[in-house]
């Protein structure tokens, strides 16, 4: 069975919450307003006010105590749901079919189809119709006064709207879902770009804990401004597009490849051992290599330099273990290139800067 939704889209809840409240204190205000209005019969003044306090409390709420961020779908559908017996009530105590607190379930149809997925909502667009039809039921004179003309006409009205709102809100999301996609991709690679780089390397938005063992490679590419210089901009572009293949071919599926910059690229892998982390350095050699036989770019050798921590070893948080990962490529690039380094993890932060122990094993790279 498929669980609830509600609120599905984290960043709505807010909003999503504070209009519900404002729906209800609109209709409560209303309905107090149709004791003053000349010829409407309100037929059962204890229910009427009933269901107006009933709103005026929950409104109140919804706009001030409940957590909307953090609420279970259960609330918002409760809330949401409130809303037919509340108009079924209204109706019946103020006019049955010609009482003009029907049409307070077109906030229900507006609210629901927006917000929550298509089969959700269709249950609430269903439940409109039905507490719509209720007075054929109790008023023997609603099919003489074209009660059942209004609902041959309203009924696929609401469906008609309910459907026109789900797909105007399923195209505005697969828009946002394709800017936020460019908006944290390389345009050239299509592997992540920085942005999104830094957001995973964010502890608090990765959802992670602190103990999580996360491994980070950061690839350098050697000497690559010589391509640009032989092949042109082009031809560096296709080394740059090769770099990124071989980086996605090296990482697990569910490692985050980046490009961080120029030919500067990060690979960020988690629930990784150390000694797991070790074999990726070495694959990432093995890929760029083959890369560099199927470029075969006379004048030029694709390789590069790796650099590689991981935490927890001494390493306290993750910009620690940026910086670690990054003085073992910066040694790697002094100490010859096309090879892979690893920070020493039985040095303490505080002493590795001055004794810069590591770990490295290189890979011969084809020069052809």
């Amino acid at each position: 069975m498929t669980a609830i939704q509600g609120l599905h889209i984290e960043e709505e809840r807010p909003l999503a919450g504070k209009l519900a409240g404002a729906l209800y204190l609109t209709g409560s205000a209303t309905g107090l307003s149709l004791f003053l209005v000349p010829g409407i019969d309100v037929t059962n003044t204890a229910a009427l006010l009933a269901v107006i306090v009933v709103g005026i409390a929950w409104g109140t709420a919804a706009l001030t105590v409940v957590p909307w961020d953090k609420a279970p779908p259960i609330v918002s559908h409760l809330s949401c749901f409130m809303g037919l017996p509340i108009a079924a009530v209204a109706m019946a105590s103020t006019g049955g079919a010609t009482s003009p607190t029907r049409f307070y379930l077109l906030f229900i149809i507006f609210y629901a189809s927006y917000f929550y997925v298509p089969r959700e909502a269709a249950l609430y667009i269903v439940g409109c119709a039905i507490v719509h039809s209720l007075p054929l039921f109790y008023e023997s004179g609603a099919t003489e006064a074209g009660f059942v003309g209004e609902l041959l006409v309203i009924v696929p009205t609401y469906f008609v709207l309910g459907a026109l709102i789900i797909a105007a809100k399923r195209l505005q999301v697969e828009m946002r879902e394709r800017a936020d996609a460019l908006a944290l991709s390389d345009p050239l690679t299509g592997v992540a770009n920085r942005r999104a780089f830094e957001a995973v390397m964010d502890l608090g938005r990765t959802g992670g804990r602190a103990s999580d063992r996360i491994g980070l490679l950061l690839v350098d590419l050697d000497d690559f401004k010589s391509a640009n210089t032989l092949f042109g901009h082009t031809g560096g572009d296709g080394v740059l597009c090769a770099a990124a293949d071989a980086l996605r071919e090296a990482a697990r599926g569910n490692d985050l490849v980046a490009r961080l910059g120029g030919d500067e690229f990060a690979i960020l892998a988690t629930g990784i051992s150390r000694e797991a982390t070790e074999r990726l350095a070495q694959r990432v050699l093995e890929k760029i290599a083959a890369a560099d036989r199927e470029l075969g770019l006379a004048g030029f050798r694709l390789s590069a330099s790796v650099g590689w921590a991981t935490h927890p070893d001494p390493v306290e948080d993750r910009t620690e273990l940026y910086r670690r990962a990054d003085m073992a490529l910066g040694e790697v690039k002094a100490g010859g290139k096309a090879a892979w380094r690893a920070a020493d993890p039985s040095v303490a932060p505080a002493a590795e800067g001055r004794e810069r122990q590591a770990t490295s094993r290189s890979l011969p790279v084809s020069t052809s």
